[in-house]
């Protein structure tokens, strides 16, 4: 089946291109906002050749491919003739419409209480901002590992011209988060995007960033480092959601393309400057003083839990979700000892349970398809292995969730820290110790083989029963 053929099913099976309000993608999924819900063939949906899974959150239908959604994704865009604004899941910087109430037959409810509602909608929230620039941290993360590698081996010297070069591609990406996060919550949170990009350029302004001494109409302002920061930006962008929203409603059209970005962005910054800064800044802190305590308390323990229940906040989403608290830890300390760490070390057992699962396997086909999985899992991407074969057998489910906790709990007790946005295997270099030495390194390479080897000798022991014939 070519992939314009599953592109038209798809297209088709989701209620047809009137029903596509957006689409956008991430690493492994088509994300749809729709119009009707109720529209979709939920079961239609699951039985197409390609698809290795459906769930249906914060408002949006996503079907959940692999790494082939990077060749699908412009297929199914080109059939559904969405144009670029609406890609973006928005129109002219206007927010997305309500989908229908109703969920579709493949996917799960989405929350009915009032509490569920506000976590999922928090969550929706903050992994929409942050999936969206994750390419360009991993790319950040990767030229950080390259210059450790260099400086490791004595290649490069870190006072050498080639090293700052080098290393203020990096820095920029994470000193400027503010201009990334700006317009990732603006397209999240219907702003006009550009405008969220300038307040976030606002507050990395030599000027206001880190300053001392300074006042507006009378009222000081508080002295914070905004560089590299999220919280902060992300605050300021929400009120700005509701000053545009409201502008709208009484500005002139004839003024609209003038006063409304203005007026939304001077009362964004000024806001953002004297209150929503702050405050959004002690946030950043206390996550990190909370990773810090973590570790420091409970180091041996924390990554373990994470790493065990790691497949089921990959399954609800929630795991994007949790990013900024990885972000605040970088930003104040330099490295995560937590998040990451535990997503490496689960990725590693995904691998293991698909490796494990082919070799159980006797059909041809299903084996391949089983070590590819284990392949993409060893690069990172653990959602085809996630929903096409951990999730559909609860021993396989098992294996992974102790497999990833007896790694991470070796990886606890020996302090292992992550000191970028990792992955896989490729970003390994991501713990060597920028301050020197390869034992954070060799540590994780003991927690990953531990990972693989449980998870790998439970999935054959658990399943050799069950296995075709």
């Amino acid at each position: 089946m070519t992939t314009k053929t599953v592109a038209a099913e798809i297209l088709d099976a989701v209620g047809g291109r009137d029903n596509v309000v957006a689409l956008t993608h991430c690493a492994t999924r088509l994300r749809f906002n729709l119009a009707d819900d109720a529209a979709v063939d939920g079961d239609r949906v699951k039985a197409i050749d390609g698809v290795l899974g459906v769930t249906n959150k914060g408002g949006q239908y996503q079907l959940i491919i692999g790494p082939s959604v990077a060749t699908l994704y412009p297929e199914v865009m080109a059939l559904a003739a969405v144009d670029e604004a609406r890609a973006e899941g928005r129109d002219a910087a206007e927010p997305l419409p309500d989908p229908g109430a109703s969920p579709s037959a493949g996917a799960p409810s989405r929350p009915r209480g009032p509490v569920a509602r506000a976590v999922n909608a928090v969550f929706d929230t903050v992994s929409g901002i942050f999936v969206t620039f994750i390419p360009v941290l991993v790319a950040a993360g990767m030229i950080s590992a390259l210059l450790s590698l260099l400086t490791t081996f004595n290649l490069v010297s870190a006072d050498s011209p080639t090293y700052v070069v080098l290393s203020a591609v990096q820095a920029a990406v994470f000193f400027f988060l503010p201009i990334f996060t700006g317009y990732a919550a603006g397209m999240k949170l219907g702003v006009n995007p550009f405008v969220g990009m300038g307040l976030g350029a606002f507050l990395c302004y030599s000027t206001i960033n880190q300053a001392t001494g300074l006042s507006v109409f009378g009222m000081s302002v508080a002295t914070v480092t905004y560089s590299s920061t999220v919280f902060p930006v992300i605050l300021g962008v929400l009120l700005m959601s509701f000053v545009e929203k409201g502008l709208k409603r009484v500005i002139p059209d004839v003024l609209k393309g003038v006063v409304v970005p203005a007026v939304t962005l001077l009362v964004g910054a000024l806001a953002t400057l004297l209150v929503l800064g702050p405050i959004g800044s002690v946030l950043g802190e206390y996550l990190a003083t909370f990773i810090t305590f973590i570790s420091g308390s409970l180091g041996w323990l924390a990554p373990a839990i994470v790493a065990g229940v790691f497949p089921l906040l990959i399954f609800t989403g929630m795991h994007y979700g949790l990013l900024p608290v990885a972000m605040a830890a970088f930003a104040s300390v330099g490295y995560d000892p937590l998040l990451m760490v535990a997503g490496f070390l689960s990725n590693m057992s995904e691998a293991a349970a698909a490796a494990g699962t082919g070799v159980l396997e006797r059909d041809k086909r299903r084996r391949a398809d089983s070590m590819a999985m284990s392949f993409s899992a060893l690069c990172g991407i653990t959602e085809p292995t996630l929903f096409g074969i951990t999730l559909r057998n609860r021993r396989t489910l098992t294996a992974v969730m102790i497999g990833g906790l007896c790694g991470a709990l070796f990886a606890g007790i020996a302090s292992v820290k992550a000191f970028g946005f990792v992955g896989g295997l490729p970003s390994l270099p991501l713990f060597i110790d920028p301050a020197g030495g390869l034992t954070n390194l060799m540590y994780t390479i003991v927690a990953a083989l531990i990972s693989f080897g449980v998870t790998f000798t439970l999935t054959i022991v658990l399943n050799r029963k069950a296995a075709r014939v």
